[in-house]
C-alpha cells in the first residue's frame, strides 16, 4: 500500500480545525486528536502503542531494533489516519529517548519525512514544564509538586498557586529501571534518594499535594481503584491519603515475577513496571510528605499545546466555552441551560455545599431527554453525568451533579446505590437535592419552550420560597406545576408562594 504524504496547510489557522499531537517515548508512542481543544481538552481519538524504543538505551545508547521497527509501522498507521480524517494541524513531540540516543538523527528524518513536519525534541526541563501545564489544565489552582514518570526519565515540577517555580529531570523512567544491569530492585531506594538529596529545591519545601503523571501511574492508581471498588471509575482526580498509599505501595514494590502474572484490572505491559513505579513514588512520598497525593489524565500532550498555541485557555471565558460546547454536543442547541441556571440561581445564591460552577453543569447535564421511563431515565442520566468529559470535576464534585441530574429526572423520594451517598456530607446531599427539585419544578413549568424561564422570577424572601409570574399566563401553573413547586419549598424548608404580576 502507498502513504499519501500528510502536508501542513498554513494557512489553516489552529483553533479553528481539529488539532493532532504524537508523543514519542522511550517505552510508547501515543497519538490524540482533539474536536476543538478550546472548549474541550478531551480527545475524542487517543491510541497508544507500546514500542520499548528505549530498551537497553543506557547500555547500547542506540534505540532498540525491534522497537524502532515497530515504532515506524505505528507512526505510519497514524499518518494514514490523520490523512483520510485531512486533518493538518499536528504537533509531534519526543522525550528522553530521541535526545540519548546516539543513532536517533536517521529515525527523526524518516519521521519528520513521513509526516513532512519537524519533531520537537523536549529538553528535561521542558518536558517538567509541559507536564505541570498540563495538569493545571486538569485541576483547579494547582499546589505541589508535578511527578512525571516515563520510560526514560522522571519530571518534577514545583507549582505553587499555578506558577511554575523549579523543575528538573532525572534518570527513573521504568524502562530504563528494568533494564539497567547496575541498579537493581534491592538498592533503588538508595540510588533515588541520592538524586533527589542534589535537588536542594526538593528538600527546602514540603508540598501541600503531589500530582502524578504518566502510564504506570495511571494503572498503578488504577489497580487500586478497583482492588478497593470505588464506585467512580475515573482515573482522574483520583485521589488517595498518605498512610493508605503507602501501605498499598509497600505491598505492590515486593511482587515478583510470578506474582505480577495474577495481577488484574490492568494492561499486561504495564505490570511488570509496578513495582518499580510503586519504589519510586513511596521515595517522592517520603521526600515531600505531601499530604494529598492525585492522578491526573492531562500532562504532557496538553501542556505542550497548551505552551505553543493557548496561552490564554484559562481567561475568565474558557468556563463558559466548556459549558457551550458540552450543551451543542447534548442536543442542547439553542443554549437553554444558560435561562434554568438564571432562573433557579436566585435560590442558591451563597449556598457553600452548591457552588455556581456546579450549578451551571448541573443545568448543562440535566437537559437530556433519553426518551424512557423516567426512572430509567434517572439512571441513565446519573451514569452519563457522573462520567462526562470535563477535567476540572474532583469526585465528590461528580457525585453531586449526577445526584441532582438523577432527581430532576424522578422524586426525591427514590436514591441511587448507597456508596454514592457515603461520598458526601448531609448538607451536601441536602444541596443536590433541592437543586434537582428546582429542576424538577423548572422543566415542569416551561413545557417545550423555555420563554416563560424569562418572564418568571423564582426568589427567596424570609421564610418563603416566591414564584412571581405574569397574569397573562397563570393559566399555566397545572397542579403537576403546582406539585413540583411545593416539593422545592419543602426540600428548601420555606412556605410556598405564587405571585401575579400586571407588569
Amino acid at each position: 500500500m502507498t502513504l499519501k504524504v500528510l502536508k501542513a496547510n498554513p494557512n489553516l489557522k489552529l483553533k479553528q480545525a481539529k488539532l493532532a499531537i504524537i508523543d514519542i517515548g522511550s517505552n510508547s508512542i501515543r497519538m490524540l486528536i482533539y474536536d476543538d481543544f478550546t472548549s474541550s481538552r478531551v480527545p475524542f481519538f487517543n491510541e497508544k502503542a507500546v514500542c520499548e524504543l528505549g530498551k537497553n538505551l543506557d547500555k547500547s545508547r542506540k534505540l532498540h531494533h525491534s522497537g524502532k521497527i515497530y515504532a515506524l509501522k505505528v507512526l505510519k498507521r497514524f499518518s494514514e489516519i490523520l490523512n483520510v480524517s485531512k486533518i493538518t494541524n499536528l504537533k509531534i513531540i519526543a522525550t528522553a529517548v530521541l535526545r540519548e540516543a546516539s543513532d536517533a538523527r536517521l529515525f527523526i528524518e524518516d519521521v519528520e519525512k513521513l509526516f513532512q513536519k519537524k519533531i520537537e525534541i523536549l529538553s528535561g526541563d521542558q518536558e517538567a514544564e509541559c507536564a505541570a501545564e498540563g495538569v493545571k489544565i486538569g485541576f483547579e489552582n494547582v499546589d505541589g509538586l508535578v511527578a512525571d514518570l516515563g520510560g526514560g526519565s522522571l519530571e518534577l515540577a514545583r507549582v505553587e498557586n499555578n506558577l511554575i517555580t523549579n523543575k528538573t529531570s532525572l534518570p527513573l523512567g521504568v524502562l530504563r529501571l528494568i533494564n539497567n544491569p547496575i541498579v537493581k530492585k534491592r538498592n533503588l531506594s538508595k540510588y533515588i534518594k541520592k538524586l533527589f538529596a542534589e535537588e536542594k529545591w526538593l528538600s527546602k519545601k514540603k508540598f501541600k499535594n503531589l500530582y502524578l503523571v504518566g502510564g504506570t501511574w495511571r494503572a498503578l492508581f488504577k489497580l487500586h481503584l478497583f482492588q478497593n471498588d470505588h464506585p467512580v471509575h475515573i482515573i482522574h482526580q483520583y485521589s488517595i491519603d498518605n498512610e493508605r498509599l503507602k501501605k498499598f505501595l509497600d505491598k505492590i514494590s515486593s511482587f515478583n515475577k510470578s506474582k505480577l502474572k495474577t495481577v488484574e484490572y490492568i494492561s499486561k505491559s504495564r505490570t511488570q513496571y509496578l513495582p518499580y513505579s510503586s519504589i519510586i513514588l513511596n521515595e517522592i512520598m517520603n521526600f515531600t510528605n505531601p499530604k494529598k497525593i492525585l492522578c491526573s489524565i492531562s500532562g504532557l500532550r496538553e501542556g505542550a499545546l497548551v505552551k505553543e498555541h493557548f496561552k490564554d485557555l484559562e481567561s475568565p471565558d474558557m468556563f463558559n466555552k466548556s459549558l457551550e460546547h458540552i450543551a451543542k454536543k447534548r442536543g442542547d442547541l439553542g443554549l437553554t441551560f444558560k435561562k434554568y441556571y438564571h432562573f433557579i440561581k436566585p435560590v442558591f445564591d451563597g449556598n457553600e455545599y452548591y457552588n455556581q460552577k456546579l450549578l451551571n453543569l448541573a443545568c448543562v447535564l440535566s437537559h437530556m431527554d433519553w426518551g424512557l421511563g423516567a426512572f430509567q431515565k434517572a439512571e441513565l442520566v446519573f451514569q452519563e453525568t457522573l462520567n462526562t468529559p470535563l477535567l476540572k470535576l474532583s469526585h465528590k464534585e461528580r457525585i453531586q451533579i449526577a445526584l441532582s441530574c438523577y432527581w430532576r429526572y424522578c422524586s426525591i423520594k427514590y436514591n441511587p446505590k448507597m456508596e454514592y451517598l457515603t461520598f458526601l456530607n448531609n448538607n451536601e446531599i441536602f444541596s443536590s437535592k433541592q437543586v434537582g427539585a428546582a429542576l424538577r419544578f423548572a422543566n415542569s413549568l416551561t413545557s417545550i419552550s423555555t420563554i416563560f424561564l424569562e418572564e418568571f422570577k423564582l426568589y427567596k424572601r424570609g421564610n418563603a420560597l416566591f414564584l412571581k409570574i405574569p397574569s397573562q399566563h397563570q393559566e399555566i401553573i397545572s397542579k403537576q406545576v403546582t406539585k413540583k413547586f411545593k416539593a422545592l419549598a419543602r426540600e428548601l424548608f420555606l412556605e410556598p408562594r405564587v405571585l401575579y404580576s400586571n407588569n
